[in-house]
């Protein structure tokens, strides 16, 4: 704190000096808007003529300029795709003038005087990424406002080296959700998932300003972004009264269900002579889909001669699953802003999402070789949230300094209301093969069910997850502008505590339900009324849905496999809630072996500057200091039984630290005016998962294990980044970027057997790590004299762990970017908008492998230590994302495509035959809008997915006996909704 404060009181004194040695200097403010519509133009690049002194409009287009020589200057005002323009202004020495500036489009020299929305999108986020001061991508205000994305996660997705991770979680430049952050307007959401990723598929677009996604980060920002930040701007209110409100229909032709819709509305006004204002926003969404998915298990044949060193295999196992998705999603947000007299702001800012999920899996297992089949359900009900309160200042210390802080609370959680999973099995459906004769799919949906015989239930197992996080904020910020000579700009401060909390409650019921008697009493009378026989096994003829087939099973994989797999989830709803009151106790070891509590803080300070040197060189150099801690608490469990009883013998808490600096250097070179040159140098990290770093150990059995690491490092990264950008009226925007990342102590799970467990540096596991005592009959205790047994595994047992690999990893790339419209061609074809990116991506990491192998059945066994090559999981090869956009008259229409290379999802320590891929994906989506006659009223037609293109995972197999080499053998296929909404909208 004493350092802190050394430095900001530096900066005070140097701003002072600065502001001493330019008493001949004055303050120019003022804002640049549209001509054409009065609509402010933030991004616009305002300069002094003939000095380096100059700023950039923020997002209401205003500009504050400080150290402005006294005396009669020339603003020169530039905006790409509008004409430039010189104001004069007489600045007096202490003083302030304020100009405003209105910029005419540049198509206006084709005869069009006002310009299209989709271009006035693309002009602003051209504009504010070629101001920003560090490499961003930006969704401008205008691009979500005249044609809405389905949600931040959608809207995100279409920018240059953005893809999407299970649904609604942003993938930067190939690197894993939970490596990156996100943000409003600057303070961190809390993760939504058991990771550290968030997801974004229920916080509305429509709710937003802009989306700026930095692939650089500065000394100020939180250096926890390997792949970098998502930074969700809400928006403040405007001058006047404003409303605006849009409904949609929402029709799924994958499921064809119609219950679906999206309704959002605002309001927002100015009061207090424009010092006050108030944005209001509300939003609910319904959605009921879900996926049709297969899924094929494959085994080795038996006594098969090897092909290319590998065993052949064959299909054993098909599962068929359809998903019943009901998501009812609602939210609100308040923004509250006052201007101060002293150009300063308070900002108050109140976020809230939730989610109400009913969710049901239908698993139709068919056992290929025997002709049975497992009609299995898994079932959760429950609950989401999201929920962010911040207050921001900003407050400026005459000319002296800028002083920014933020007091932020943040809290998510999840809780299920009901849970639970089980199967009843079934003969005699159809007639079994050797497994040699299964080697493909189609062979599976040849086959012509019976009407077989429904059998018993197996086991039952109910679960009720709970887990949330809390995260508290402070930061402080403190920016002193400094111009001496050519070199002009600000040297900045801050420091910021950042305190999480987390938890996690998962409780679980087993029973073998088979047994029937006992275990339906408390739903003895619900069995009775369907004529059910509460004292024996349920059977799958009272619980069958053989209305289902006709109806939604009819469109299952589009008619490919008539669902008929289905289960009656309001019995099994009824079923569950009952039985389960008549069952004593929790499985204890599995209801305690996934609970944590954890508390993270981080402390962190940072100097940097931030200066133009001439007027061709900006130069961002600094240094960032943060010292993670934390204090995790989890239980030491001994499962004796399959059924997870057990008992907990200890709960271990552990503490850790790990201080860490941080240096940045970033360079933007102008050696012309539409040549825009960066490089920069950061270094980043990523904290491991939560339940990575507990301190918990599972044994079962005495066979097997699991344990956290406390003892796990962050990931670190080291960044490299060059960018040439190439812009003007007709151009655009055209980008070209290369990067590369080095990655150490990439943090991986691994199953390690017993005995080579010390093999792996840093490892934990309580029967060694805990420092438990030897009592006196010569065995590890809890305590002594007479504390429960340390129960420990079988030497060749294996425990599943978490590591950090001892081999760098790399990931190399490049963008390219265009951002174009083409104003300057002829009608219609002047209307058109153009945006395309591509990257491509390359990454390469040694995967440590260690195990014990034999060489007979009665030699001893050896260690083996070796490593495995290939890439980091998750990241694509190629990502390309192109859209068309086009306005005539009232008419607005985008055509979008995207696509998403293949991808590693897992690599296997030692058996090549074991990896998984997921094959390249792609998806065509529209977005149309007409005005109506009546003022501020648009109709809308979207579709989404339309290609209703599938998702495919395979593996790298020997296919069948008579198989000459290695082929792709699908292990799942996925296929969801595609979509078409109708909706309408009326704003003012």
């Amino acid at each position: 704190m004493k350092r802190f404060c050394l430095v900001v009181l530096g900066l005070l004194w140097l701003g002072t000096a600065s502001e001493v040695l330019g008493q001949r200097t004055g303050r120019i403010t003022g804002v640049v808007v549209d001509a054409s519509n009065g609509m402010p133009l933030p991004g616009a690049n305002v300069l002094v003529a003939g000095t380096t002194v100059g700023a950039a409009t923020d997002l209401e287009g205003k500009f504050i300029i400080l150290n402005a020589p006294a005396g009669p200057q020339t603003l020169v005002i530039s905006y790409i795709g509008y004409q430039r323009k010189e104001v004069p202004v007489e600045v007096v020495p202490g003083g302030e003038v304020s100009v405003e500036v209105a910029l005419q489009w540049a198509g206006i020299e084709t005869g069009e005087v006002v310009i299209t929305a989709q271009a006035a999108g693309q002009l602003q986020a051209i504009n504010e990424q070629l101001t920003a001061r560090k490499i961003v991508n930006v969704v401008s205000a205008e691009r979500i406002r005249e044609l809405p994305d389905e949600s931040a996660a959608a809207a995100v997705s279409r920018l240059p080296g953005i893809s999407i991770q299970n649904g609604d979680q942003i993938v930067i430049r190939g690197v894993e959700a939970k490596y990156n952050t996100v943000t409003v307007n600057g303070i961190q959401l809390p993760s939504t998932t058991l990771n550290r990723a968030t997801g974004l598929g229920f916080i509305s677009a429509n709710m937003l300003s802009s989306i700026e996604v930095a692939k650089t980060v500065t000394p100020d920002m939180d250096a926890n972004s390997i792949g970098g930040n998502v930074n969700l701007r809400l928006r403040e209110a405007p001058e006047g009264l404003q409303y605006d409100a849009l409904v949609f229909g929402d029709y799924n032709t994958q499921d064809h269900t119609a219950d679906n819709y999206r309704a959002w509305a605002s309001v927002s006004n100015r009061f207090w002579d424009n010092r006050l204002g108030v944005f209001l926003q509300a939003n609910a969404r319904r959605f009921n889909g879900g996926g049709d998915i297969a899924s094929a298990t494959w085994a080795e044949l038996p006594q098969a001669d090897p092909v290319a060193g590998r065993r052949p295999y064959g299909l054993n196992q098909y599962d068929l699953e359809d998903q019943v998705n009901i998501d009812n999603e609602y939210g609100a947000s308040m923004l509250v802003d006052y201007r101060l007299p002293n150009r300063g702001k308070l900002i108050l800012q109140n976020t809230y999402s939730a989610e109400e999920f009913d969710n049901v899996s239908f698993i139709d297992r068919l056992y290929l070789t025997t002709g049975e089949r497992r009609f299995r359900i898994n079932r959760v009900i429950g609950s989401r949230y999201l929920l962010v309160n911040a207050l921001q200042g900003e407050h400026w210390l005459g000319d002296v300094a800028k002083v920014d802080w933020a007091l932020s609370h943040a809290k998510s959680r999840r809780k299920d209301d009901l849970g639970y999973e089980t199967e009843f099995a079934g003969t005699n459906y159809f007639q079994g093969q050797p497994l040699t004769y299964w080697t493909s799919e189609d062979q599976v949906f040849a086959i012509e069910l019976q009407p077989g015989t429904p059998g018993a239930v197996g086991d039952g197992r109910t679960f009720y997850e709970d887990f949330g996080e809390r995260r508290v904020v402070g930061a402080f910020n403190i920016r002193v502008p400094i111009t001496v000579g050519p070199i002009s700009g600000a040297l900045q401060g801050g420091g910021k505590y950042t305190q999480l909390n987390r938890d996690r409650d998962l409780l679980q019921y087993y029973r073998r339900l088979g047994d029937g008697g006992g275990q339906n009493v408390g739903a003895k009378d619900f069995l009775a009324s369907i004529g059910a026989d509460p004292e024996a096994a349920l059977n799958l003829r009272y619980f069958i849905d053989s209305s289902y087939v006709d109806e939604r099973g009819q469109y299952y994989l589009e008619g490919r496999w008539p669902y008929s797999g289905a289960l009656r989830v309001d019995y099994l709803d009824t079923y569950f809630r009952l039985a389960q009151q008549g069952w004593a106790t929790p499985a204890l070891a599995q209801s305690n072996r996934y609970d944590y509590e954890a508390e993270e803080r981080v402390s962190a300070g940072y100097i940097m500057a931030d200066l133009d040197i001439g007027r061709h060189l900006s130069v961002i150099g600094g240094v960032r200091y943060e010292k993670f801690s934390f204090t995790n608490r989890a239980p030491f469990v001994n499962q004796v039984l399959y059924d997870g009883s057990g008992d907990v013998r200890d709960t271990l808490e552990v503490s850790r630290s790990h201080p860490q600096w941080f240096p940045n250097i970033q360079l933007r070179i102008s050696p012309i005016e539409w040549l825009n040159i960066r490089l920069a140098y950061t270094k980043t990290t990523s904290r491991p998962d939560y339940q990575y770093l507990l301190p918990s150990t599972w044994v079962d059995s005495g066979e097997g294990g699991e344990a956290g690491n406390p003892n796990l490092k962050p990931t670190l990264a080291d960044n490299y980044d060059a960018y040439i950008s190439v812009h003007h009226d007709r151009i655009g925007l055209f980008t070209v970027g290369f990067f590369r990342k080095v990655l150490s102590n990439v943090v991986r799970p691994i199953s390690i057997q017993r005995r080579t467990l010390d093999q792996f540096e840093g490892t934990f596991w309580a029967p060694e790590a805990a420092g438990y005592p030897e009592c006196d009959d010569g065995r590890k205790h809890i305590y002594c004299p007479d504390g429960p047994l340390v129960p420990d595994i079988n030497p060749v047992g294996l425990i599943t762990t978490y590591v950090n690999n001892p081999y760098k990893g790399y990931i190399n790339g490049f963008e390219i970017d265009w951002q174009t419209n083409f104003w300057y061609l002829p009608r219609p074809f002047n209307s058109l908008v153009l945006n395309f990116n591509y990257t491509r991506l390359r990454s390469k990491m040694d995967y440590q492998s260690i195990f014990l192998v034999r060489t007979s059945p009665f030699s001893p066994p050896t260690q083996v230590d070796t490593v495995r090559t290939g890439r980091l999981y998750q990241q694509p090869d190629d990502i390309l994302n192109i859209t068309i956009g086009v306005d005539i008259g009232g008419f607005s229409g985008r055509l979008s495509f995207r696509y998403q290379g293949e991808v590693l999802a897992n690599l296997d320590q030692r058996d090549p035959a074991n990896d998984a891929f997921t094959r390249a994906i792609y998806g065509w989506d529209f977005s149309l809008r007409q005005r109506l006659p009546i003022k501020g009223l648009s109709l809308f037609f979207n579709g989404i997915n339309i290609t209703h293109a599938g998702s495919f995972d395979y593996r790298r197999l020997v296919v069948g006996p008579n198989a000459t080499g290695v082929s792709e053998a699908i292990t799942r296929m996925a296929y969801y909704p595609r979509r078409f909404q109708l909706g309408i909208r009326y704003g003012m």
